[in-house]
């Protein structure tokens, strides 16, 4: 039979069959903004301290795997957080004297801290888009949608300091987000092998490179090691359910499933990763920052007091919880079946975990700029998982919601959508006192200048004595923004 399909109509169906593609748009869009808020965030406070480095990070430095800690008792920096602090040693004192081959000093110090916030951000929203929706292809439909359904959910300033997952601190996004990051990463290959269907073994390469992966996430520091213990224990428990599952019927099949056959190498990288992650927390606990000024019950007490006030200081946490839980409740409330099922009881064991996560907060002791114990940085993990359960949700709801239903869902998802979308709007002149007065300072030839600038300058507060302005001096010296150590003051 003729093709009766007129050209205009033709044109129209191959426009559609990839009009996903479109989707790249607002995603693209979102992370260019996303870089510009973090090319004008201030430097931290701990940046330069760490770069330079001061002597208490050294000795962190040349002891990779805490040894002196462990062996000798000593109290010293950071013993678990070598690979965070490497990184960001590393990082800082080399990638913005690259950059200077293509922008002025001072611009490569802010250029160098947004790229790397920035990838940071893309992987997270890929690497959660892969686990919604279970592909990792940039052309697929469902893959785009996942990572536009989590992408509002990054704030950079809006509810940021409720619900943040890149900081605007350098120091606390690599110390924080970077292990997490690498952790998912870690997860991927377990993921492909205990949760899709059909099975996807764990390759040689992979194998191989797990056991590296599981030092790096262990040794940077103790938020990697905390979430490896609740979240990736229970994989233990997958592996045994899936062993008893597949040996029924068959006398002594359990054991041979567990020991013989394909999960005797997902085991032994499991365990290998609690190992090394229980070694870390150990000699955590030999860190000198430590405050031990409060006994673990009174610590306790200040998380039971400080949930209720990080969880109503703004919308974002609130209203992402509530989402989630309508979406678990439409779940709930459609025709059963396995995915719904699945998604239940994933959501549950999530909400458990979480729970027993918050739990554990209080065991990792007291810090005094964090007086309530959750933060935004300490609970990424539960962000994180409450971000995946209303994106694996929602993407099931829109592809199997009825047609009235969707009428009314989807304006609501917009309307979530838009109230993260314009609550993350940051000041784009947030640093523009501090470059002032790294200029002012370049331009000076006094040993010691004195500024008009009424802003912190790489620390976390007013610099008021020159001296105390030492490390700062030597660190743009070596980027080349002051030709020698020049002191400054407000």
């Amino acid at each position: 039979m003729a093709n009766t399909l007129s050209p205009t109509r033709t044109g129209w169906q191959q426009f559609w069959r990839h009009a996903h593609w479109l989707l790249l748009i607002p995603l693209l869009a979102d992370l260019s903004y996303s870089y510009v808020e973090h090319l004008n965030a201030i430097h931290d406070g701990d940046m330069i301290s760490i770069a330079l480095p001061r002597p208490n990070i050294i000795q962190a430095l040349n002891d990779p795997f805490g040894l002196s800690a462990l062996l000798d008792g000593q109290e010293y920096a950071a013993p678990n957080r070598y690979f965070a602090l490497k990184t960001l040693y590393l990082y800082m004192r080399h990638m913005p004297l690259f950059l200077q081959h293509f922008v002025d000093p001072i611009y490569s110090t802010y250029m160098a801290c947004a790229i790397a916030k920035t990838l940071i951000q893309a992987g997270f929203i890929a690497l959660l888009a892969y686990y919604i929706s279970c592909s990792y292809q940039l052309n697929s439909r469902n893959f785009l949608l996942a990572a536009l359904l989590v992408t509002p959910f990054f704030q950079t300033a809006g509810y940021m300091s409720q619900m943040g997952i890149i900081d605007y601190s350098i120091t606390y996004c690599l110390f924080y987000a970077l292990p997490l990051l690498l952790l998912l990463i870690y997860f991927l290959p377990f993921y492909g092998a205990l949760f899709r269907n059909p099975a996807k073994p764990i390759s040689t390469a992979w194998h191989v490179a797990l056991p590296l992966l599981a030092l790096v996430v262990a040794l940077n520091g103790a938020i990697g090691p905390a979430a490896t213990a609740v979240f990736g224990a229970p994989l233990l428990l997958r592996i045994s359910y899936l062993a008893y599952k597949n040996s029924a019927g068959i006398p002594g099949g359990f054991f041979q499933r567990l020991w013989h056959g394909p999960y005797r190498g997902m085991i032994g990288q499991l365990v290998f990763l609690l190992f090394a992650c229980t070694y870390s927390l150990y000699i955590g606990t030999f860190n000198i920052e430590n405050v031990r000024e409060f006994t673990v019950w009174e610590i306790y007490e200040k998380l039971w007091a400080g949930i209720p006030i990080e969880f109503n200081s703004q919308l974002g946490f609130p209203v992402l919880l509530a989402a989630v839980l309508v979406n678990l409740l439409l779940l709930k409330a459609s025709t059963p079946n396995s995915s719904t099922r699945t998604m239940l009881r994933v959501a549950l064991w999530l909400f458990v975990l979480g729970a027993i996560y918050l739990a554990l907060l209080p065991l990792g002791g007291y810090r005094a700029y964090r007086p309530n114990i959750v933060r935004r940085d300490t609970i990424i993990p539960i962000t994180l998982a409450l971000m995946y359960i209303f994106g694996v949700s929602t993407l099931y709801l829109l592809h199997h919601g009825p047609p009235r239903f969707n009428r009314l869902y989807i304006p609501v998802l917009l309307a979530l959508t838009a109230l993260y979308s314009f609550a993350d709007v940051a000041d784009l002149r947030a640093n523009n006192c501090e470059v002032e007065a790294l200029r002012t300072i370049a331009r000076s030839e006094e040993p010691v200048v004195h500024l008009e600038a009424d802003c912190s300058i790489m620390n976390w507060g007013l610099i008021t004595d020159p001296n105390v302005s030492g490390e700062a001096a030597r660190m743009l010296q070596y980027w080349n923004i002051t030709k020698e150590q020049r002191l400054f003051y407000r």
